[in-house]
């Protein structure tokens, strides 16, 4: 599918802004303000909104979550849960994970400090130990990884957040699951954007936050649940969405009801927040309209137009690879840092710079005078 050829006029970005911090937020789409400003006119008026009326909401929002955990698309809301942060969810797993004392839990070197933390405090309770694989070759560390330390669980992203240094999840999810070795995949960086296959790849859990790729906010997180781990673990919280009473609104204080079926069972408390949904249903609705293989092409052209105007001025060392088509980190030499981080802001080029790589992480709404604005500022400074 091809993306529409107004693409660019669906977001809200001023005219001469180079916004380049997807991986960190969401550029808005008009879409997205809409619902929100009719969601929050609607909240002035509360005794109109039913329970019926959020729960339908959330279903609405679940099914948009599952479906872009599948590469056919086809919706599966009973395999996805919505929790507020990735943190949440690699806690729920961590915390009820069957880990002994010598297992190893495998992880990029530098990983996201909600998918690294919950393992790194569970491996502690229990005396086992993380294993940091190296991201400058992550790919074929994690498979060694598995061939001689048969891990209790990897923990994977697809890109990096750091540099968007690109992981061959495929080849890594495949040789994990000849093996036997659970994998957990934190999809914040590449849900909406890069395939996602839990059909083939199989894992235990998968996770993505709304605010980054799925053009959302803060506070709703994709939880995909594989349907042999839905039972295993308790939920982080327990509260009433979680469970499914006999009656409704009829909790007996000498027995707890059972949980929900599904992965709903692990939803997070207040998520039946009509602003919230409103955000992600219309961000999601963007992505879905518009295809991640489509926005995948769309934003690896114009990351490759990047690229070899960077190349055409002996610069290809700069750039790193194997990179993400969506995420491209940008590490001049050191006494070059500072050049490159003045011509970007004097070209009003904003991105995050981390360890003195510069993040570039666009989205549809950058087109290709922009991306040659980009490539003149860096050159520039070289």
């Amino acid at each position: 599918m091809s993306l529409p050829p107004d693409v660019r006029a669906a977001f809200l970005i001023p005219e001469g802004a180079i916004y380049l911090d997807t991986a960190s937020n969401a550029p808005r789409t008009r879409g997205v303000d809409a619902a929100l400003q009719r969601a929050w006119a609607e909240q002035a008026a509360p005794w109109r909104l039913s329970f019926a009326d959020w729960e339908a909401d959330i279903e609405h929002v679940r099914a948009q979550m599952s479906r872009l955990f599948r590469v056919d698309g086809v919706a599966d809301p009973d395999a996805v849960a919505i929790v507020p942060s990735v943190a949440h969810a690699m806690s729920t797993i961590a915390a009820g994970w069957p880990l002994r004392a010598g297992d190893v839990v495998g992880i990029v070197d530098g990983e996201f400090p909600s998918a690294l933390l919950p393992w790194q405090a569970r491996c502690a309770a229990v005396g086992a130990r993380v294993h940091a694989v190296a991201r400058e070759n992550a790919t074929q560390g994690f498979l060694d990884l598995i061939e001689h330390a048969t891990p209790s669980v990897l923990v994977l992203s697809n890109a990096h957040w750091r540099d968007g240094r690109l992981l061959d999840l495929d080849r890594v999810a495949m040789g994990a699951q000849a093996r036997g070795v659970p994998v957990v995949l934190d999809l914040s960086q590449s849900l909406g954007v890069l395939p996602c296959d839990v059909e083939r790849w199989r894992p235990a859990f998968a996770m993505s936050v709304g605010y980054k790729w799925l053009l959302g906010h803060k506070g709703h997180c994709a939880f995909w649940v594989s349907p042999e781990w839905r039972e295993r673990l308790v939920p982080l919280e327990q509260h009433w969405q979680g469970r499914a009473p006999a009656l409704a609104w009829r909790f007996d204080s000498a027995h707890a009801p059972p949980y929900r079926p599904g992965a709903r069972r692990f939803d997070g408390g207040e998520i039946a927040d009509p602003l919230r949904l409103a955000i992600a249903g219309a961000g999601l609705h963007d992505v879905l309209a518009w295809t991640p293989s489509a926005i995948s092409a769309g934003l690896g052209a114009l990351l490759d137009r990047l690229k070899r105007h960077l190349a055409e001025a002996g610069l290809a060392a700069w750039y790193v690879e194997p990179s993400s088509p969506h995420l491209l980190g940008l590490a001049p030499p050191a006494g070059r840092v500072d050049a490159v981080r003045a011509a970007l802001a004097s070209a009003g080029v904003a991105c995050i710079e981390r360890d003195r790589v510069f993040r570039l992480a666009p989205h549809l709404h950058i087109g290709e005078a922009d991306i040659d604005r980009v490539a003149d500022a860096i050159i520039g400074a070289h």
